[in-house]
């Protein structure tokens, strides 16, 4: 059978260590791609720091010119990390312009946008680079931290973009995984996945 259907998992552990065998992580940033604090700092860190900074910010302005909106994605090599090829820069948070819904720096249409456009990044990668049904995005809890949504808002809304992913029937993916730091957030992907639809990758 040609088509493998995108399967999820959850990864007990951080987005940026090697052992979750993702090509693509997802950055969970701000419209001027600071990355600061939380997951974001973790990923300037494992990608050489201030290097890997000022070249996110250089492709930033050559590509966009102008902040991130809530669709956009901003795609970027991986620096120093080398058993990754890519990061996914999106606009989780923006302090500057509050919810409407929430009054905090994001919202569950906020973060299905931004995984939304990751997702689509990742499609097009995995065509560009001959990755197709091979390719593993990983991703954090978007807006579940800094954004102040809590993890099961944030995943809420993220399984309901990939529930529209496999609506449309593209399987240029293999697996999201999402890189959990507590055992119980495990159990929570499984059961926003089962709630969604989405398939899991059987546990082992």
């Amino acid at each position: 059978d040609m088509n493998t259907p995108l399967i999820v998992s959850a990864f007990h552990g951080s987005l940026v260590d090697p052992e979750l065998g993702a090509q693509a992580i997802v950055d969970a940033s701000n419209p001027h791609i600071g990355l600061g604090s939380g997951v974001s700092g973790a990923i300037r860190e494992a990608c050489g720091g201030h290097a890997f900074q000022r070249e996110v910010r250089s492709r930033w302005e050559e590509d966009f010119e102008q902040p991130l909106e809530s669709d956009d994605c901003l795609v970027t090599g991986a620096g120093t990390a080398s058993w990754l090829r890519w990061v996914l820069h999106v606009a989780a948070v923006d302090y500057k312009h509050p919810d409407p819904r929430t009054g905090g720096p994001t919202g569950p249409k906020r973060v299905r946008q931004c995984f939304s456009a990751a997702i689509e990044e990742a499609r097009f990668l995995a065509r560009e680079h001959d990755l197709i049904g091979r390719l593993v995005l990983g991703t954090p809890l978007i807006g579940a931290g800094h954004g102040g949504l809590g993890e099961v808002v944030s995943l809420d809304s993220m399984m309901a973009a990939l529930r529209e992913v496999l609506e449309k029937e593209h399987d240029e993916m293999s697996e999201v995984r999402f890189a959990v730091m507590a055992p119980h957030l495990v159990t929570l992907v499984h059961r926003a996945a089962e709630k969604h639809g989405v398939p899991l990758r059987p546990t082992s």
